[in-house]
C-alpha cells in the first residue's frame, strides 16, 4: 500500500456518527500503542475499548496493519504541525548563528519527545514495515529541510565550503543523539541515558561549535 491509499483512509468520514467512531478507533489503537509500547494489541481489543463494532473497524480498515498505519500518518502530520509551527516562529524571530542553533535544538527536542511515546512503538516497527519507513522517512524530511533552511538564515556565519552539507550532517547528528535518547528504533536500551536537559544543551553547544568553525582542510581523495 502506497502513502496515497493511506492518506485517503484517513480522511474521517462526513456523516456526524461514522465520523466519531472513525476516530474513536483511531484514539484507541494510539492509546493501547501508548500504553504497551509497542503494537501489540487486537482489533477486538480496540474495538473493545472504542466501544465500536468490529464490523464497523473492517469496514474502514482491512488489517490491523492498515489501521497502524493509518495511525502513524495521522500521528505524524500532529508532529510535522507542531515542528514546523515551531521552526517558524524562530524564523520569524531571527537571531544569529549561535541563538538559532539553540533555538532550534530546544525545538526539536521537546516536539519529539512529546510524541515520543506514539513514535517509539511505530520506529521499532519500521525495520520490518516498509510503509511505516516510508512515512517516517518523509515526516524526517520534512524537518530535515525546515532545519537546514533555518540554519542557512545565517549563512554567513558558516565558513564551510558547502554550509549545505554542513547544516545536513550537524541536523543528522542532531536527530540522532536525540532518538537514541528518546529510545527511536533499535535504540530502545539506550533510552533516558543521561541528563535531558544537559543532553540539549551539549548538543546546541557541539553543533553551534561545528557550525562556526572552519574546518581543517581534507586531504583530496586517491
Amino acid at each position: 500500500m502506497d502513502i496515497e491509499t493511506i492518506m485517503a483512509k484517513a480522511r474521517a468520514p462526513q456523516q456526524g456518527r461514522s465520523k466519531a467512531s472513525f476516530e474513536r478507533m483511531l484514539a484507541t489503537a494510539e492509546e493501547l500503542m501508548t500504553q504497551r509500547g509497542s503494537d501489540e494489541f487486537t482489533l477486538n481489543e480496540v474495538a473493545k475499548h472504542g466501544k465500536v463494532s468490529i464490523g464497523s473497524i473492517y469496514c474502514r480498515f482491512d488489517s490491523k496493519d492498515d489501521l497502524v498505519h493509518v495511525v502513524q500518518l495521522r500521528v505524524l502530520e500532529r508532529v510535522d504541525s507542531d515542528m514546523l509551527a515551531a521552526i517558524a516562529a524562530l524564523n520569524a524571530r531571527g537571531g544569529d548563528l549561535i541563538d538559532m542553533v539553540h533555538d532550534l535544538v530546544e525545538s526539536v527536542a521537546e516536539v519529539l519527545r512529546r510524541y515520543a511515546d506514539l513514535m517509539r512503538p511505530l520506529m521499532l516497527r519500521a525495520s520490518a514495515d516498509p510503509v511505516i519507513a516510508a512515512i517516517g522517512k518523509r515526516s524526517y524530511a520534512r524537518t530535515s529541510e525546515a532545519v537546514i533552511a533555518a540554519l542557512l538564515t545565517n549563512r554567513d556565519s558558516i565558513p564551510h565550503a558547502d554550509p549545505e552539507h554542513a547544516a545536513d550532517a550537524g541536523f543528522r547528528i542532531l536527530y540522532a543523539a536525540i532518538a537514541r535518547y528518546l529510545g527511536f528504533g533499535s535504540s530502545i536500551d539506550a533510552a533516558g541515558e543521561g541528563d535531558w536537559s544537559e543532553l540539549k544543551t551539549d548538543l546546541a553547544d557541539m553543533l553551534a561549535a561545528y557550525l562556526s568553525t572552519n574546518p581543517k582542510a581534507r586531504a583530496p581523495r586517491a
